[in-house]
């Protein structure tokens, strides 16, 4: 079509009106186009925007009463209910309430799992992991009564509890290290709990996890001491003075500290003060405490006499603990960063959580990626709204809005970030861009239509006034490109297109004339003309490194007295005619004729090799092509020089001629007219260019003396019979 366009006038002139419809008409349903998409984008974003706000303030008042799980099923409601997505981040950027069916694998199928929710026993076996046997325990979750107000109390259980743990992981070389080893990973496990119960904005609620962990067995106490050595969560059976706690702090790491207190092992936890622990604790002190354990060292022992059962169970029951202490106090949501902080550790070999139907819960799907807007949201409290292509190719615009930690909220979030929440709202753009693309489409069908009646207009009147008329010209010029300067267009109009055909015409007669004139001149003469301005060649000159070649038929002036005037000229244009072909095969350029004599300039790097080049084939062509009576009689000298001579137009403003002038111009003609039949003489300026050439054999004459020089000049011959 591209191609019709350029080449085609119907479909210029096409184009020509499909421009000014669209630059008129179109432009104008364009904008109005427009106008209305902006509108319905600028609408969209008003009920986003008055959906978002909505959405918040129910967030807030639901999250006031207390209820947690309350503000999820509200979360969940707006999803199934409109045509919007919602997403809640906590302000470290994780997404806090899953939609339906996130975060939970339904394809597990794990035949033990039914096994236990049907006995509601534990029940343990060994495993195949890799090349090893594991040992794993499936724990039932009782639904008792403190769990009464998320569970349906008429339900028996809440699901399961499956740990194992890599047994090579806590072996040591000794006894007592074995315990130690055994220890560590329990107060891991609690110090993991505690951790997100305090992230999760409750630390004040923490006791309950201390309370829970004396259950474990083989654990007597736990408590959680401040930076300063007070304590601050657990019993108040024994305090551990401060200077205790302070040494523990002093080297800054997380490290185990081990004190034998007799019948007890206690291990010290000290708790660095991470990122997300700084928005209450401040980024001052690197430590914020330690978290204090005493163990049983008989029980420790009991465990170690059966590791894969015993400690199983221990690691279970504070698994459980921890579990159990994080949904009490209303962060059911932090159980999936509990438990994905938990499957880190080294010593647990698998851990999983199913529900009463046998699917594995508190999986942590991965969130979208916000943390190019994240910053600016939480620390300036700004509202982002952009357009988002999702995986499924439908289009969403998206809302980002901060959640103010407003004074009502401390009491859940504390006090020490102005942000603790984000809002993302989206909504699909599907209805509003289909509205938008049935308009483009009928527009679209408008204006296709309107382009074909003008296009069959065009073809139906035009063709015939301009097309055919413009077509016959075209047809003269490419028979002139061609060559053929006997054509002439036939066209009778008296319009624009008739004057044009008759000017061709003229201008065919000139390229005609112009072309049988440039026979006449050399190539150097037509280059001079084109390269002139409007005012034409000026007379002069320049100075220019040439070769000049001269080559003159021996004994044409005895030939021509012998024979007919018509078979002088038809040998003499025969002759030139060969030379003259060789001349231009070696790039030389013919100057003029002068009666048998041909004169030819080359130039260039290589001009002397193609010079001599060229005279060696004449010669050759002549010996070996000329007929039998006139190969005796008809023979050609050449001479060859190289130097600087004038090159310009010389003459008269009315008469000038093209050439080359010049004292070696001059000798070049000597050159010829003393060399013999068949002889090719080339000067010493022209021999130092070809001298080292092994393809010329160069025979050195006696110095010639040359009329205009006062010293003999030396003279080589080209032995072109072994060149």
């Amino acid at each position: 079509m591209f191609r019709k366009i350029q080449t085609r006038l119907e479909f210029k002139i096409l184009l020509l009106l499909v421009a000014v419809l669209i630059l008129g008409f179109g432009t104008y349903v364009v904008i109005t186009i427009e106008e209305e998409s902006r509108a319905l984008l600028h609408q969209h974003r008003l009920i986003l925007r008055n959906s978002s706000e909505t959405l918040m303030a129910g967030i807030r008042n639901v999250m006031l009463t207390g209820k947690a799980p309350f503000a999820s099923e509200f979360v969940n409601d707006v999803r199934q209910s409109l045509d919007i997505d919602l997403t809640i981040y906590d302000r470290f950027g994780r997404e806090v309430f899953l939609r339906e069916g996130e975060g939970v694998d339904h394809t597990v199928n794990d035949a033990t799992v039914a096994e236990v929710l049907l006995s509601r026993h534990m029940k343990s076996l060994e495993m195949k992991d890799g090349q090893q046997n594991v040992f794993s325990r499936y724990e039932p979750l009782v639904n008792s009564p403190e769990c009464w107000r998320c569970h349906d109390k008429n339900e028996p259980l809440r699901g399961v509890l499956q740990v194992a743990f890599h047994p090579e992981k806590i072996s040591a070389s000794t006894k007592q290290e074995t315990q130690k080893r055994l220890a560590s990973a329990i107060v891991n496990f609690i110090a993991t709990a505690f951790r997100t119960i305090m992230v999760g904005g409750h630390g004040d609620r923490a006791d309950t996890l201390m309370e829970g962990v004396r259950s474990i067995p083989g654990i007597d106490a736990a408590q959680v001491y401040s930076k300063d050595g007070f304590l601050s969560f657990g019993p108040e059976v024994y305090e551990i003075p401060d200077t205790k706690i302070i040494d523990v702090l002093k080297p800054r790491n997380a490290k185990h500290v081990f004190q034998d207190a007799g019948k007890k092992l206690r291990v010290f936890v000290p708790l660095d003060n991470q990122q997300r622990c700084q928005v209450c604790h401040g980024s001052k002190f690197p430590m914020r405490g330690v978290l204090v354990v005493d163990f049983q060292k008989e029980k420790l022992n009991e465990f170690l006499k059966d590791p894969q059962k015993r400690f199983t169970e221990v690691l279970q029951w504070t698994v459980f603990e921890g579990f159990r202490s994080i949904m009490l106090v209303g962060k059911a949501n932090a159980v999936r960063f509990y438990l994905d902080e938990l499957r880190a550790q080294a010593v647990l070999n698998k851990l999983r959580v199913f529900d009463k139907e046998g699917n594995e819960r508190f999986l942590n799907p991965k969130p979208r990626d916000r943390s190019g807007y994240y910053k600016s949201i939480v620390e300036n409290k700004d509202t982002v709204e952009f357009a988002e292509t999702r995986a499924d190719g439908d289009e969403f615009t998206v809302r980002l809005s901060p959640l103010p930690n407003e004074s009502r909220c401390h009491s859940c979030h504390g006090k020490n970030h102005p942000v603790r929440a984000v809002v993302e709202v989206a909504a699909s753009r599907e209805v509003i861009n289909a509205t938008i693309q049935a308009n483009k489409v009928r527009s679209a069908g408008i204006g296709g239509a309107t382009l074909l009646l003008v296009y069959l207009v065009l073809r139906y009147f035009m063709r015939s006034v301009v097309v055919r008329p413009v077509q016959a010209i075209e047809g003269v010029a490419q028979s002139i490109g061609r060559g053929d300067l006997s054509v002439q267009a036939d066209v009778r109009s008296q319009d624009e297109i008739g004057n044009l055909a008759r000017r061709m015409n003229e201008m065919v007669l000139g390229l005609r004339e112009r072309f049988h004139l440039q026979k006449f001149v050399s190539k150097q003469t037509v280059e001079a003309v084109r390269r002139a301005d409007l005012s034409g060649v000026k007379l002069g000159g320049e100075r220019k490194l040439a070769t000049v070649f001269f080559s003159d038929i021996r004994g044409f002036t005895a030939y021509s007295e012998k024979v007919q005037p018509e078979r002088v000229i038809a040998m003499l244009n025969h002759c030139l005619s060969r030379q003259s072909a060789v001349v231009r095969k070696y790039g030389g350029d013919i100057d003029k004729y002068v009666g048998d004599e041909l004169v030819a300039v080359f130039e260039g790097k290589t001009m002397v090799e193609n010079a001599v080049r060229a005279a060696v084939e004449i010669q050759k062509d002549i010996e070996n092509n000329a007929s039998a009576e006139d190969k005796d009689v008809i023979n050609i000298g050449i001479g060859i020089n190289t130097g600087d001579m004038v090159m310009g137009a010389m003459g008269s403003d009315e008469r000038m001629d093209y050439t080359v002038i010049g004292d070696n111009v001059n000798l070049g003609a000597r050159l010829c007219g003393a060399a013999k039949a068949s002889q090719i003489l080339i000067s010493e300026s022209s021999a130092g260019f070809i001298k080292a050439d092994s393809e010329f054999k160069l025979l050195e004459l006696e110095p010639m003396t040359v009329k205009g020089k006062e010293a003999p000049l030396k003279v080589y011959e080209v032995d072109w019979r072994v060149s």
